[in-house]
C-alpha cells in the first residue's frame, strides 16, 4: 500500500469507511475521514478509534485495505 492510494481513499467523495490490514490479520476499522491522518511525507498513518485511543502505523506495513459499500462484502486491495 502507498501514502497515494490511502490519501485517494481517504478523499474520496463520497467517502467509503475502510479497514487497514496489518501483519498478522489486525484490522484498523477508519469509519469516516476525521478517523484517520497521514504524515506530511506519507510514511506514518495515525487511525483513532472510536474512544480517542489511536494507533500509529508505518504505512509500509501496511498489507491490505478492505473497503465496504452499502453492507456489501469487503473489497480487498492488496500491497503491491
Amino acid at each position: 500500500m502507498t501514502a497515494t492510494e490511502l490519501r485517494k481513499l481517504w478523499h474520496a467523495t463520497p467517502f467509503v469507511p475502510f479497514n487497514i490490514i496489518l501483519a498478522g490479520s489486525e484490522k484498523l476499522p477508519v469509519p469516516q475521514p476525521g478517523f484517520f491522518a497521514l504524515s506530511p511525507k506519507g510514511r506514518i498513518a495515525h487511525i483513532w478509534q472510536e474512544d480517542d485511543d489511536y494507533t500509529v502505523v508505518d504505512v509500509m506495513l501496511i498489507t491490505a485495505v478492505e473497503t465496504t459499500r452499502n453492507g456489501s462484502k469487503a473489497q480487498r486491495r492488496r500491497r503491491r
